[in-house]
């Protein structure tokens, strides 16, 4: 599991990175040679909604989302455990139902044969790269319901 975690990871990371080096790379040649990348602004924000996804799973997996916590601070170490269950639980859910959205986003964009502004690239594959993290975390998730559940260290 801890490399399926990791590769969730590097993918995410490897996304960021090639969001960076495509910003600079678009930068640079505008300011040298006064030329536009094609498509730049639609890999860009295709690739940051899809290293968000992946970014997403891994997050939920170790907990490491933004939370408020106060509550769960001063309660005991049953209902912190309960709060927990119940707060993985809801996530779950809807992770799940997002997951089955995402499914049929993909269909309907690789159905229209939508594309990229101006090399006329189809999008449907970045989004189900999208896709595929979010169904990521809903297994993820699942995993560390039942390790809550079980009463086992989450990662």
């Amino acid at each position: 599991m801890k490399t399926v975690i990791d590769k969730a990871e590097m993918v995410a990371g490897l996304l960021l990175g090639a969001i960076a080096v495509l910003t600079f790379t678009a930068v640079m040649l505008r300011w040298l040679f006064n030329y536009g990348l094609p498509d730049t602004f639609d890999f860009s924000r295709l690739l940051l909604g899809t290293a968000m996804f992946w970014g997403i799973a891994v997050a939920g997996y170790h907990n490491r989302h933004i939370q408020v916590d106060g509550f769960w601070e001063m309660a005991p170490a049953w209902g912190r455990r309960l709060i927990d269950i119940f707060a993985t639980l809801v996530t779950l859910a809807f992770m799940a139902l997002f997951a089955w959205m995402l499914e049929s986003k993909v269909m309907s964009v690789y159905a229209s044969n939508e594309q990229t502004f101006d090399l006329r690239l189809p999008v449907w594959p970045f989004h189900a790269v999208a896709a595929l993290g979010i169904v990521l975390a809903t297994l993820l998730l699942l995993l560390r319901l039942v390790r809550l559940i079980a009463n086992r260290k989450e990662a």
